[in-house]
């Protein structure tokens, strides 16, 4: 049974939370309500126990640089489509950590008297940050590397940064990136090396569902002024946008919570199976 976390552990669990959530805004990975909930989840994190602390802080730098790379070019070949952009807002920092954030604090709980689950928490939570992880690395790779991406919906081709496509370095990149976050939490000491596979495939799983949700049910829309499609309500032009197609309130945070809950959900089901 882990004993509840001490005071000092609280301080300087939450001061380095709060530390790296304030660089990362001076950085301008995050906007202001995105330090905060990544303080909060951060903070929770940390009293989880290091190794939740350890990987939430590595899976934040690799999505963050990640990002950060060529990103003028990329902005350049999505800003037309995508809603949101550079910095994460708080909506973003959750859709992608929300179940990390709940499943830590279900951890810390369990620390201090709440009742148990026969599932290790931490095999979850990892395998829901693998498929965030996953999911951006295919969208950012697929986006950088100018390759044909195609709607899995239609099967023709889309532009890049389309919801719902995919390409064959992004998908080769999601793979690997999977494999690759899965060995950090075992690094970390997060997870056992046996569940190295059940945390890999649970993100792959996750990020694939990810795209198909983004192909079927996210909201596409066009802009009524010049004609092009657009994630965006209000388009880069200034047009008002109108619903094409998908569900209105099926926004690409929404999307990327469900990959991170199916991933959770799929480590669950695996780590359950005999044998």
């Amino acid at each position: 049974m882990p004993h509840a976390p001490s005071p000092f552990s609280v301080l300087i669990g939450c001061g380095a939370a709060l530390a790296i959530a304030f660089a990362a805004w001076r950085k301008g990975s995050l906007s202001g309500s995105g330090a905060v909930a990544a303080a909060i989840g951060g903070a929770l994190s940390m009293l989880a126990g290091l190794p939740w602390g350890v990987f939430l802080v590595v899976w934040f730098l690799y999505a963050s640089l990640l990002s950060r790379a060529g990103r003028d070019a990329k902005a350049a070949r999505t800003g037309e489509i995508i809603a949101k952009g550079g910095r994460r807002d708080a909506w973003q920092v959750l859709a992608n950590g929300g179940v990390y954030f709940a499943l830590a604090a279900w951890t810390v709980g369990t620390a201090l008297g709440a009742p148990g689950d026969p599932l290790d928490p931490a095999v979850l939570a990892a395998a829901a940050l693998v498929a965030a992880g996953a999911d951006t690395t295919a969208t950012e790779v697929g986006t950088w590397w100018r390759g044909a991406s195609v709607s899995v919906r239609t099967w023709q081709q889309v532009p890049a940064g389309t919801s719902g496509a995919v390409s064959l370095m992004g998908s080769l990149a999601m793979v690997a990136a999977a494999v690759v976050l899965a060995g950090v939490a075992v690094t970390a000491g997060l997870i056992s090396s046996r569940a190295l596979w059940v945390v890999a495939a649970a993100g792959v799983v996750g990020a694939v569902i990810d795209t198909l949700l983004g192909a079927t049910l996210q909201a596409r829309r066009i802009c009524r002024r010049c004609g092009k499609a657009t994630e965006q309500r209000v388009h880069r032009c200034g047009g008002e946008t109108g619903l094409t197609g998908g569900l209105s309130w099926m926004d690409n945070d929404m999307v990327n919570a469900l990959c991170t809950l199916a991933a959770a959900g799929v480590a669950a089901l695996l780590s359950v199976m005999p044998g």
